[in-house]
């Protein structure tokens, strides 16, 4: 009995987490960049595509995800896309991770790195897990979400 009990909780567990609805259009939002200031979503430009990237700097798949993206700089450069990793962790941590991990995607000009100190980006969004990315065009549409690393690196194929 209790085998059929944590079955029907699973499922309606796994069933309730597919069924969130992850917001159609750019929501209202309040972040920080790495040198504190205040970023909304009134920032985010509007000329072309929009990729935020929520991350964790101790996250394993999150470093995979931004070896592979640093491997990608000229293809991400000429895209039409301003990239907005979001760090679930300090400044110093985050500062620290883009040195190491992936220093050429740092250096871009189509990039803003941001915080999420208090984690209302990620209950705002629905972050499930590390890392998930959200495209956006350039009238502030969700475009396509993307889960975990494979599915991040993928973006590039769905800027049309």
């Amino acid at each position: 009995m209790m085998k059929y009990i944590i079955l029907v909780f699973s499922i309606l567990i796994t069933n309730l987490s597919q069924a969130q609805d992850y917001p159609k259009t750019l929501p209202d939002f309040e972040i920080f960049a790495l040198n504190g200031d205040s970023f909304t979503n009134e920032d985010v430009q509007t000329k072309h595509f929009s990729l935020f990237i929520y991350f964790n700097p101790e996250c394993g798949h999150c470093k995979t995800t931004f070896e592979a993206l640093n491997l990608k700089v000229e293809d991400i450069k000429n895209a039409k896309v301003t990239l907005y990793p979001v760090s679930a962790n300090t400044e110093e941590k985050t500062a620290d991770f883009f040195k190491e991990i992936s220093p050429d995607l740092k250096a871009m000009q189509n990039i803003k790195v941001l915080r999420d100190i208090d984690f209302k980006f990620a209950d705002l969004f629905f972050v499930g897990g590390y890392p998930t990315s959200y495209l956006y065009d350039k009238y502030k549409n969700l475009i396509k979400v993307y889960n975990g690393t494979t599915e991040t690196v993928s973006f590039l194929d769905d800027l049309k």
